[in-house]
């Protein structure tokens, strides 16, 4: 019996040498390999090797948890036996790697050849990005982490409490789980916020979400605590949301009054409506002057009062799908969305309500007449992915329209999620944007956060 045990332990070694043995007598090593992340300007990935033959091929790989595609590099270097090559990822250059948010994760790994033909893979290598420009302050349990630099504990306890009491009416009472962590950065200067944004973001930014990575970005001092602990749950909700629903090109999508109307219900813990859109809601409802659904299925209205109309109406159709028909059921029309369903298949097959249907059920709710419908049955709008549009934060009064993102030489799509800016702040430039995830409500982040803002009363300075 001793004799087995040795013999077993003698093959278990020599297996565990072969690869290291081969590894070793490869021509092609490895002297040194490097990485360092100066956020918010880039991060570096550095490599030296030598050969018996000299170096022809270098090329770098690098991933990010949480997105399905990596992003492959090629640094320039003058082949000879012995190489030291540099790959510097600009996080303000599209054609240089592209914009990755603080708290960002991932893997790297090296590719080499040399001139007689002699291959070899480095192992992969984790790296992360952080911000050390501040000294962050941070609260955290398995589902998230909030970090702060100003403030203090007491504004910071407040902002995680109201995450994690965002965080579980949606995992307890909707269905949705949180399979990843989120992080949540809140920053108290405007300065340090944008430059801590990518390259050309809109002045009126209140805040940005990016769901591949789990990241939420929001600018609200101590003093606007109020409007931050929104624009943080409104954010949430968004993010969680969409890393749910989305499939292995993006998030697929849902009607977008849905999912901002899902995140201003969730701004509170008593669900109670925001008080700006319920001002341009309730004189709609008694002009008979709503929003059809169907025409905010894939964008919210341009113009401000619309676009506070949009909202406030938004979250009143989600306070009656929840209260009325039950949380059971919206939690399964989620699923629903979550397999891909186009927006009438999923309501008909839980609600037995098409768009149309469900907006008159809502308004004999709400005491408003029934919309005549031509034709309840009107086809709508094939799915697509989010990247292309959904649901972003929104500038404090004024939501703005986001066209198809052109192609870019990004290794992933980042998802932004603007917040209110200034109410009379009108971005003529708002449709040059490319935005993965957009919202346009609360916030800056919060009552609607995603990306170009549109919405809220924002404090003053931002």
């Amino acid at each position: 019996m001793r004799l087995r045990v040795i013999l077993a332990w003698f093959v278990i070694v020599l297996l565990l040498l072969v690869p290291t043995r081969a590894a070793a007598q490869s021509p092609i090593v490895v002297t040194s390999q490097t990485f360092q992340a100066q956020f918010p300007r880039s991060m570096q990935f550095a490599i030296q090797v030598e050969s018996s033959a000299p170096i022809q091929t270098l090329r770098l790989t690098v991933w990010q948890d949480g997105v399905a595609l990596g992003s492959r590099h090629t640094p320039k270097f003058a082949p000879e036996r012995k190489v030291r090559a540099v790959f510097e990822w600009s996080f303000q250059a599209f054609g240089e790697g592209g914009y990755l948010p603080p708290g960002t994760r991932g893997e790297y790994t090296w590719h080499i050849q040399d001139a007689a033909g002699n291959s070899y893979d480095t192992p992969r290598r984790a790296y992360g990005v952080e911000d050390n420009t501040q000294k962050w302050n941070v609260l955290s349990n398995d589902d998230l982490t909030v970090r702060w630099h100003a403030g203090n504990a007491a504004f910071g306890q407040a902002i995680f409490d109201r995450a994690v009491a965002a965080h579980e009416f949606l995992e307890h009472e909707v269905g949705i789980d949180s399979a990843d962590p989120l992080e949540i950065f809140i920053y108290a200067d405007k300065q340090e916020f944008f430059d801590a944004l990518p390259a050309f973001s809109a002045e009126w930014t209140g805040g940005r979400m990016f769901p591949e990575y789990g990241v939420i970005m929001i600018n609200f001092a101590p003093s606007q605590l109020e409007w931050g602990l929104r624009a943080t749950s409104h954010e949430l909700s968004h993010a969680i949301l969409h890393a749910k629903i989305r499939g292995t090109i993006g998030q697929l999508s849902i009607p977008h009054w849905l999912d901002e109307g899902l995140a201003v219900y969730n701004e509170t813990d008593d669900h109670a409506p925001d008080e700006q859109f319920e001002e341009a809601f309730q004189p709609a409802v008694r002009r008979n002057a709503l929003i059809p659904l169907r025409s905010m299925q894939l964008q919210f209205p341009n113009a401000s009062e619309q676009a506070q109309l949009a909202y406030g109406q938004s979250y009143s159709v989600v306070k009656y799908m929840i209260q009325e028909h039950g949380k059971d059921k919206f939690a399964k029309l989620l699923n629903v969305y979550e397999r891909g369903a186009a927006p009438d298949d999923a309501l008909l097959e839980v609600y037995g309500m098409n768009q149309d249907q469900l907006e008159n059920a809502w308004r004999r709710n709400v005491g408003a007449p029934e919309r005549r419908v031509a034709n309840s049955e009107l086809p709508t709008v094939p799915i697509r992915p989010t990247y292309d549009i959904s649901s972003p934060f929104g500038s404090t009064t004024i939501p703005t329209t986001v066209s198809t993102p052109e192609p870019t030489r990004e290794p992933t799509m980042v998802s932004l999620s603007a917040t209110p800016g200034p109410a009379n702040a009108i971005p003529s430039q708002a449709q040059e944007l490319a935005i993965s995830s957009l919202c346009l409500g609360v916030i800056g982040l919060s009552g609607v956060v995603t990306l170009v803002g549109l919405k809220r009363r924002h404090p003053p300075r931002f």
